[in-house]
């Protein structure tokens, strides 16, 4: 198989299945002291703190998705990868974690590696009909614009019905993905594009 057709694959095909899950935030009363650490400026001891409420909530993917937020906003891309990947097989839900592992990848300019995460996260969303996420659907909406896809319409929408105060990306983020049209992931991009627009999106 070659890398055109491995990346699709990869894109379109989740490696474990996605579950709903209904629980929020409040199925973990906790999360809100992680947060306050966070905001008060302790990020270390906010991940800390939360490393214990993983243990005690093992297959609650809202704990280790903030863990790997606060490490990505550290610009710790690498240790926000491996919590999430360590989580997605113990969770019902993984979309959240896709996303993030998706942001921490394009921080270190792995493009394709992002869009890949980036992908699963929209098709998970799509396959529990459970629309919370919307920074795939913002970065794989502006990729595709930059190439001129006339599914970006649709990718935006998603992005304005699960967050209408969500703008768009800046010129600094959007030079990055434009990088795109010279890469070898151009042309399976696309595919994946139309795949899930015709698959999940219906457009």
């Amino acid at each position: 198989m070659g890398r055109e057709d491995r990346f699709f694959r990869m894109s379109t095909v989740l490696p474990f299945e996605e579950m709903r899950d209904e629980r929020d935030e409040r199925s973990i009363p906790e999360l809100v002291h992680v947060a306050e650490l966070r905001d008060a400026g302790n990020p270390m001891e906010a991940i800390k703190y939360a490393g214990t409420l993983m243990r005690m909530y093992p297959n609650n993917d809202l704990v280790p998705f903030m863990v790997a937020y606060i490490y990505y906003q550290l610009e710790y891309p690498e240790e926000a990868i491996k919590v999430a990947v360590e989580a997605i097989p113990k969770c019902k839900r993984k979309y959240r974690l896709y996303s993030v592992a998706g942001l921490a990848e394009f921080d270190q300019g792995k493009l394709p590696e992002a869009l890949v995460w980036w992908a699963r996260s929209i098709i998970a969303q799509c396959k529990v009909s459970d629309f919370q996420e919307h920074e795939p659907f913002l970065h794989v909406a502006h990729t595709a614009d930059i190439l001129g896809l006339k599914e970006a319409k649709p990718l935006f929408t998603m992005v304005d019905a699960i967050d209408p105060s969500k703008g768009r990306l800046n010129e600094t983020v959007l030079e990055k993905l434009s990088y795109i049209e010279d890469m070898w992931v151009k042309k399976p991009f696309t595919r994946v594009i139309n795949h899930i627009d015709k698959i999940y999106l219906g457009t």
